[in-house]
């Protein structure tokens, strides 16, 4: 594969539209377009747990695209200069009003590496299990209720979500698929 073009679309605040034309290796031209997230932002996708229990954190956020609740892990963009690890706590204790200790961050992972030129972190937050939430700070277009979910109660948590018309992020679901299907 040989990119040939990369072609600017109008732009957003947030997102550039862009559109590659390249050739594959049968020296066929094709075209792909794709958004690109403005400054190349690195975002993060928090995952906190609770020490001891081993409770998942869990959000559930109005997402205007979809005019509906998505059930989530915390997560948000890193800012200027800030580092994966600092902008990951941030975020946690702005959505959740929690705040814990960085257990792991991953390297840069693609989200949708089809639609979206864009890379997130994953970073594993640990916290007290007798922690108290303070208040969060949230965005005028953020709206986020809270939940401490044990792990054997994943599964149905997801599927009242689901029932009451919730979408599932990947995150959550892919950490439920992994604890149920893949013991032995």
């Amino acid at each position: 594969m040989k990119i040939l073009e990369i072609k600017e679309c109008p732009k957003s605040s947030w997102f550039q539209p862009k559109q590659i034309l390249y050739k594959n290796d049968q020296g066929v031209e094709l075209r792909w377009d794709y958004i690109e997230r403005i400054a190349s932002q690195v975002s993060v996708i928090i995952i906190p747990r609770f020490k001891e229990s081993g409770d998942f954190l869990l959000v559930r956020q109005y997402r205007v695209i979809f005019d509906r609740y998505i059930i989530g892990f915390p997560a948000g963009i890193i800012d200027g200069d800030e580092t994966v690890e600092t902008g990951a706590l941030r975020e946690l204790q702005e959505e959740t009003g929690y705040s814990g200790r960085i257990k792991e961050i991953s390297p840069p992972l693609t989200t949708n590496s089809a639609l979206i030129r864009e890379t997130a972190c994953c970073a594993l937050v640990e916290l007290d299990d007798n922690a108290v939430p303070g208040p969060q700070y949230l965005d005028e277009s953020e709206k986020i209720e809270v939940f401490r979910v044990k792990e054997s109660e994943l599964s149905s948590f997801l599927e009242k979500a689901t029932a009451r018309g919730d979408l599932i992020s990947a995150g959550p679901w892919f950490v439920h698929m992994t604890a149920e299907r893949l013991k032995g």
